[in-house]
C-alpha cells in the first residue's frame, strides 16, 4: 500500500485567523505554510513552495473577498474544492474587566461584522482597524485597554482572556474557503463550477449571456462583476453554477456561453461543501 504524498498548504496568515481555522479543517495534520498576503498565497502554489493554497473567498454578511476575486482572475491556477466555516467572534483581552477597556481592535470585516454588539456594549470605545485578528489579538495582548475581536483560537494562541462570547451579530454568519490549485477535482455528482466570462458592449448582452443557464436548466448559485484586469471600466462577471464541468448538461450550456459571450474561463470544478465543520 503507498502512503499519501504530503501536502503543503498556503495560507495567509498569521496563526489564529479563521484562515489558520479552514485550513485545520480542511487538511488536519498537514504542514501549513503562512504567508503575508491572499496573492502571496497564489504564488506559492504557483511557484511550486506549496501544493494547494486556502483562501476565502465570500463572506455571508460581508460578501466577496475582492484580493481573491482577483488573484483567480490574474493566475492560471483552478479552484479545486471549497468549504464553509461558521464565523464565532469574541472580546478578549489581557485581563478580565471590560470596565478598563478604551479600544477594541480587530480586522475592518470582523469589526464590522459584530458592530452593532458593540454599539449597544461598549459605546464610546475606539475602533482600531488591524491586517488580521490575530494582530488585534496582538494589540491586545501588549495593552491592558486594549481588547480584541478575535477566533477562540487567536485569544488561546496569545493567552487573553475571553469576555463575551458570539458577538457576531449574525447567527449566520460564515466565510467561505475556496482551495486552489494546479488542476481542478474530477466529478463527484455533487459538485460545483466557478467561471469569469465577458461580454460585448451591447445592449441585453448580459441577459442573452445568463439565457444560456436557463435554457439549459442550470441553476447560478452567485454571480456578481469584477474590474477587469488591466482594462479601465471593462468588466468581468464571476458565476458560481452547480454541477461539473465534465457534465454534458454544463458542457453544452459553456460551448453556447462561448457563443454568445467575448470570453469565457473555467475557474474550476469541485465537490460542494458538506455540513459546515465546528
Amino acid at each position: 500500500m503507498t502512503e499519501r504524498a504530503a501536502v503543503t498548504v498556503a495560507f495567509m496568515g498569521p496563526r489564529g485567523t479563521f484562515s489558520d481555522i479552514a485550513v485545520q479543517a480542511a487538511f488536519p495534520g498537514e504542514k501549513a505554510l503562512e504567508c503575508p498576503t491572499i496573492p502571496a498565497v497564489f504564488d506559492r502554489v504557483a511557484a511550486g513552495a506549496a501544493t494547494v493554497g486556502v483562501v476565502p473567498i465570500e463572506n455571508s454578511t460581508e460578501g466577496g473577498v475582492s484580493a481573491t476575486l482577483t488573484a483567480l482572475l490574474e493566475s492560471s491556477l483552478s479552484i479545486c474544492g471549497e468549504l464553509v466555516i461558521p464565523v464565532r467572534l469574541c472580546l478578549a483581552a489581557r485581563h478580565e474587566d471590560r470596565t478598563r477597556l478604551r479600544r477594541v481592535a480587530s480586522h475592518p470585516q470582523p469589526l464590522a461584522q459584530c458592530r452593532h454588539w458593540l454599539e449597544r456594549e461598549l459605546p464610546g470605545l475606539e475602533l482600531l482597524s488591524t491586517s488580521s485578528t490575530t494582530t488585534g489579538a496582538l494589540e491586545a495582548q501588549r495593552d491592558d485597554a486594549t481588547g480584541a475581536v478575535t477566533s477562540h483560537l487567536g485569544a488561546e494562541l496569545h493567552q487573553l482572556f475571553i469576555l463575551a462570547e458570539d458577538i457576531q451579530d449574525s447567527t449566520e454568519n460564515a466565510t467561505r474557503f475556496v482551495i486552489v490549485g494546479s488542476t481542478d477535482a474530477a466529478r463527484t455528482g455533487h459538485d460545483k463550477t466557478s467561471l469569469a466570462f465577458t461580454t460585448r458592449h451591447e445592449q441585453g448582452a448580459l441577459h442573452e449571456a445568463l439565457g444560456v443557464f436557463d435554457e439549459a436548466g442550470i441553476n447560478l448559485t452567485r454571480i456578481e462583476s469584477r474590474p477587469a484586469p488591466g482594462k479601465r471600466w471593462e468588466y468581468v462577471f464571476v458565476a458560481d453554477l452547480e454541477g461539473h464541468r465534465t457534465d454534458p448538461q454544463v458542457l453544452g450550456a459553456l460551448e453556447e456561453l462561448r457563443q454568445r459571450s467575448s470570453s469565457v474561463r473555467v475557474l474550476g470544478s469541485y465537490p460542494r461543501a458538506a455540513e459546515e465543520p465546528d
